[in-house]
């Protein structure tokens, strides 16, 4: 596993983590992800109608998303063989604007200064799923809302739970 450090100015730093090659045997949450991907793709080779619509409102609300939650989905949660794989983890970062003795308490904080914040919009994103259920009902659209809520769940619940990793002390 690699870890990416790239200054986007003096406050702001981009965490990116590239894990080695996976295990021949996926996780649910792998191919949950990896099936919510191709749909997305084949939803946006769509010339026209609906689904380009939809295409272009959910690319549009995902660039609102800060840059700093996406790098921290690409880091694994918490289990005993994440932290022995965390150990051997290599930080990677450019040396001339990031001084090393600073590394661990930079990555320290990107881990940890915003998991307030993901864990109550997690709550709210599971308060907010049954309310739109009644949308699953109408037969000419897909219940996009519940699709989003759930996103944004897990989203948050990666946020949340990626200050737990024990590389981060």
């Amino acid at each position: 596993m690699r870890i990416f450090l790239l200054p986007i100015s003096t406050r702001r730093t981009l965490i990116y983590c590239e894990k080695q090659a996976p295990a021949a045997k996926t996780s649910y949450t792998d191919w949950a992800i990896n099936k919510a991907s191709s749909t997305w793709a084949d939803l946006e080779k769509a010339p026209s109608g609906w689904k380009k619509r939809l295409v272009g409102l959910g690319n549009g609300i995902f660039r609102r998303i800060p840059f700093e939650e996406w790098g921290l989905k690409t880091l694994p949660t918490y289990s005993k063989s994440t932290v022995e794989r965390a150990v051997a983890a290599r930080v990677l970062f450019p040396g001339r604007f990031l001084e090393e003795g600073k590394v661990t308490g930079m990555l320290a904080k990107i881990a940890t200064e915003r998991q307030g914040l993901h864990k109550q919009r997690l709550v709210w994103s599971f308060v907010g799923m049954p309310f739109t259920i009644p949308v699953g009902i109408l037969p000419v659209i897909p219940n996009i809302p519940l699709f989003y809520l759930a996103f944004r769940a897990w989203s948050h619940y990666k946020g949340w739970f990626s200050g737990d990793l024990a590389f981060w002390d």
